[in-house]
């Protein structure tokens, strides 16, 4: 049996995240959010209508909102296969 593990490298969220130059909402952008101990929650979350902006912005203040490196940042992706037993492959993207 092998495992495939991808690893996505993120980066503090900006307001161009989620919202476009005409102050439009971009509804449907992935995040995450931090806990206040410091650790990325693995819960993916969407920007989305029913997303409490409250909560949003105090965790956006303390800069606790991190989304995926974009495709015109500088992208890493890596896919890690691992089989039973043997050693791991590192493939990078």
């Amino acid at each position: 049996m092998m495992e495939r593990h991808v690893f996505i490298k993120l980066r503090v969220a900006n307001k161009d995240d989620f919202s476009t130059e005409l102050g439009q909402k971009k509804i449907g952008t992935i995040y995450f959010e931090q806990s206040v101990k410091g650790a990325i929650q693995m819960t993916v979350k969407y920007f989305t209508e029913k997303t409490n902006l409250d909560t949003f912005r105090e965790l956006y203040t303390h800069s606790q909102i991190f989304v995926p490196v974009g495709l015109f940042d500088e992208m890493k992706v890596e896919v890690i296969e691992e089989k039973q037993n043997e050693p791991q492959q590192q493939l990078q993207l």
